[in-house]
């Protein structure tokens, strides 16, 4: 398979399209269907694009997206001489945006140069919050949103399970990013994203479904999950067979992958969902809903396990072995280390050291990642890790004062809410955000896709909702 790169006509007409897509995100004042396209583009195309083409500066293009709407905005707005006050909980997203340049300069860091790669990293996606608080303002958008989230998640199961029927070599040909990654090649090496069975030695691929990484498919997920429970109870009565299609697309994603994290990160948002949104009045359709939800992921397993092929050998092994206790012991050792990396790096080592940017590391930079005490490699493995590796102090405790502020909010206030069907909506938008505190104990979520677009315009949107629009007249009940 000749990779596409190689192809000047396709990737002529691609970069053309996407200038295009850029140029009209800028230039439109409806920001809903700009997000909305942004959306679309982060669920269903930018990890594909990124290993089908294998080029790391495919990345960009998201980059450029999210620049061209928040400056078109931004643009608009200064035209028009209206104040741009600062949103609740802001004063945390600044800080933290601070605390990430201020790093920049830190004397252990990579440098200007090389410690670019670790800012963006870290600020690329931070501008939603700022967006998910001036546009995300209607009941209708939020429904939107969720659905725009159900139907990438599902379409992405879909592709996660045609994934897990391939062999490592049928799915390598997909293209240069999938065969690195897959077969073990330059930074992947000796680290493939493939498993082996013990009992037959049978070797299967981990799916991707539709982003750049082994579970990514998982990941949106797990996202989508109270999305579509709270969409089953409140949505429109010809909206349902489509939606109970699209969950069967969801359960897909999950059992495929693999994934101890994600079957525990489900678990923890919907349980979270759940405490969430119960009221006495609400109760049964809160157990019908779990029900719901719990029927549709069992009878996807049980039709898998009921087949012999690569699918059947990955959700085998997470079905057939206690999924806690194996995240325990492939976990532990890096969250060991933790209180030890924060005494010993209090104020960080520099950004760009760990998670995507590591890769655009030089000759050189690698004694950075070496702890100079133990004289072992360091852990960043997990998003506590990464965080006071990078940021130091500062930054971990400004993220976790973020993001424990909106999981308080979201517990007291939105059950407070008189309508019920938005009550049900911002609970499915504020659920996975305890999912992904769980999930920071596994890897990192604030470098990758969707987790990070995902944590900073829902946010974005629960300041609203939670802080500016609950202290309105007639949305508290009494």
């Amino acid at each position: 398979m000749r990779p596409l790169l190689e192809e000047p006509g396709p990737v002529a007409l691609g970069a053309v399209l996407f200038l295009f897509l850029a140029g009209w995100c800028f230039s439109n004042r409806r920001l809903d269907l700009s997000l909305a396209a942004l959306g679309l583009y982060l669920g269903l195309l930018d990890g594909y694009l990124k290993l089908r083409t294998g080029n790391q500066f495919v990345t960009l293009g998201r980059d450029l997206l999210v620049a061209a709407i928040a400056g078109g905005a931004l643009v608009r707005t200064l035209r028009s001489r209206q104040p741009l006050p600062v949103p609740p909980l802001g004063g945390f997203v600044l800080a933290f945006s601070a605390v990430v340049v201020i790093e920049l300069f830190n004397p252990e860091g990579r440098g200007l140069a090389g410690g670019l790669a670790g800012v963006r990293q870290h600020l690329e996606f931070v501008p939603l919050f700022f967006l998910g608080y001036a546009v995300v303002r209607r009941e209708s958008q939020i429904e939107k949103l969720l659905l725009i989230l159900v139907a990438c998640a599902a379409i992405g199961g879909v592709v996660s399970y045609v994934q897990s029927t391939l062999t490592p070599d049928q799915l390598a040909n997909w293209g240069p990013g999938y065969r690195e990654r897959i077969l073990g090649g330059g930074p992947f090496a000796g680290s493939g994203r493939t498993s082996v069975d013990p009992a037959t030695g049978t070797v299967s691929v981990r799916p991707f479904g539709l982003g750049s990484d082994a579970g990514a498919g998982a990941v949106i997920a797990v996202l989508a999950l109270p999305a579509l429970l709270a969409m089953l109870m409140v949505a429109r009565k010809r909206l349902r067979p489509a939606l109970v299609l699209l969950a069967i697309g969801i359960a897909l994603a999950i059992a495929t992958s693999g994934s101890r994290t994600a079957l525990i990160t489900a678990g923890v948002s919907v349980l979270a969902f759940a405490f969430i949104v119960a009221r006495s009045r609400d109760s049964l359709r809160v157990i019908a809903g779990l029900a719901i939800g719990v029927i549709l992921l069992y009878g996807t397993f049980d039709q898998l396990l009921a087949r012999d092929n690569q699918a059947t050998q990955r959700t085998r092994g997470i079905v057939s072995s206690g999924a806690i206790s194996t995240f325990d012991a492939e976990r532990a050792s890096s969250l060991n280390r933790f209180g030890d990396y924060a005494i010993a790096y209090p104020l960080g080592l520099g950004v760009g050291y760990g998670g995507p940017a590591a890769s655009t590391s030089r000759a050189g930079d690698d004694q950075q990642t070496v702890d100079r005490k133990t004289g072992t490699q360091l852990n960043y493995e997990t998003q506590w890790n990464y965080l006071v590796l990078e940021l130091g102090l500062a930054g971990l405790a400004l993220f976790l004062m973020l993001s424990i502020r909106l999981v308080a909010l979201a517990f007291i206030r939105i059950r407070r809410i008189s309508s019920q069907r938005l009550r049900w909506q911002l609970a499915a938008l504020a659920a996975p955000m305890i999912g992904l505190l769980v999930q920071g104990f596994a890897g990192i979520t604030t470098a990758s896709v969707p987790s990070a677009p995902y944590f900073w315009f829902v946010a974005g949107v629960l300041s609203y909702w939670l802080i500016t629009r609950y202290r309105m007249p007639a949305q508290v009940e009494a």
